[in-house]
């Protein structure tokens, strides 16, 4: 990472989240030049923007296997030192969009929904072992995700049912990259203000739509369709 090439306080290791082995690795690595792993922030994460009916399935698999299988790889292999010692908290940064899945980014908000749903499943499963378990769901929010990988899908891709909603497409990649979006550096301060707590919570939303958003998961659907229809013109 840039700017923090030599410097003590960091360990940089290479990471592949879509590898077991690279996981397990990096994690052993951590632990040996380290002692422990205290958190881990399950912050990786690809973005795509296209209909469902037109995404290939091989790229379904590829967001699956980073947001959600990438972070379930780093749990695992955290997770017999964290139970070992009793202590430990995982963060996984899903997304607001996963409270009211709108047209257009499908696959990332099904990844991310699931992200949701392993964490609850998690926070239960390891409350025994005085392991925290955290959900931070960010709403808009400036980062390289949104600016660099949907733009490129949507500009590549020779849409066969759907080239008349290009328009709507092109608009929905830069969604989160607007103005009144969240710097990423605002986010990551108040996560970590949150985790360094000795009870964390258990959820953390935080950014641009996120009030929106999480009126819309209360909101009847017939309601949150018509809003998508006039917002999102599908």
């Amino acid at each position: 990472m840039r700017g923090l090439e030599g410097d003590p306080r960091y360990l940089l290791l290479e990471l592949d989240v879509r590898s077991d082995e690279s996981a397990r690795a990096a994690v052993a690595d951590a632990v040996r030049e380290l002692g422990r792993v205290d958190v881990l922030v399950n912050n990786a994460g690809v973005h795509l923007v296209a209909p469902l009916a037109e995404v290939p399935m091989e790229e379904f698999q590829q967001v699956f296997d980073t947001n959600v299988y990438g972070a379930m790889r780093l749990i695992h292999a955290v997770i017999p030192q964290m139970i070992e010692r009793e202590q430990g908290t995982i963060v996984n940064v899903g997304s607001i969009t996963a409270l009211a899945p709108g047209p257009w980014a499908g696959v990332y908000s099904a990844s991310k929904a699931a992200l949701h749903a392993l964490s609850d499943t998690l926070r239960l499963e390891l409350k025994s072992f005085g392991i925290n378990v955290m959900i931070v769901a960010p709403g808009g929010t400036k980062s390289n995700l949104g600016s660099n990988s949907t733009s490129k899908y949507v500009q590549i891709r020779d849409w066969k049912y759907y080239k008349k909603f290009e328009e709507s497409l092109r608009a929905r990649t830069d969604a989160s990259q607007g103005p009144g979006s969240t710097p990423a550096e605002d986010l990551a301060k108040r996560v970590v203000a949150l985790v360094l707590k000795k009870n964390p919570p258990a959820w953390f939303a935080y950014g641009q739509f996120s009030a929106i958003l999480s009126l819309l998961y209360y909101a009847p659907l017939w309601f949150r369709d018509y809003f998508y229809k006039i917002v999102m013109k599908c």
